[in-house]
């Protein structure tokens, strides 16, 4: 099932966009938007994406947390927490893979906060 990803600053990466796109998704990033949304506070990233119903993906998943408990009518955060240990970190196609895992048990991501790091497997 293909989804509507918006990438955050802190998750933006070619990579990540890259495999994304290629397991079916449509990807948008902050330099996508007009006027590009780089650099911007995280309520204005959360804001846009539920204004254009897309699934945030953030590797800054506390302060997605607060907005989401504060506006919990969205269409979904897929949140990656790390350690800063590549050794335990989720690399991308562990987060490609994450989603679609979650995908198969949850079709509905809508006002969820899923966290990624929960379906490696």
């Amino acid at each position: 099932m293909s989804l509507f990803i918006y990438l955050d600053d802190c998750a933006f990466s070619y990579r990540l966009r890259q495999l994304l796109v290629e397991a079916g998704h449509t990807v948008q990033v902050p330099t996508d938007v007009e006027p590009p949304l780089t650099g911007a506070k995280d309520h204005l990233h959360f804001d846009y994406a539920r204004k254009t119903w897309q699934v945030i993906l953030t590797y800054n998943p506390d302060d997605f947390l607060e907005l989401h408990l504060q506006i919990p009518d969205h269409p979904g955060l897929l949140a990656v927490y790390q350690d800063n240990d590549p050794t335990r970190d989720m690399s991308y196609p562990d987060v490609v893979r994450a989603i679609n895992n979650l995908q198969r048990i949850q079709p509905d991501l809508g006002r969820g906060f899923w966290v990624l790091n929960h379906y490696q497997w």
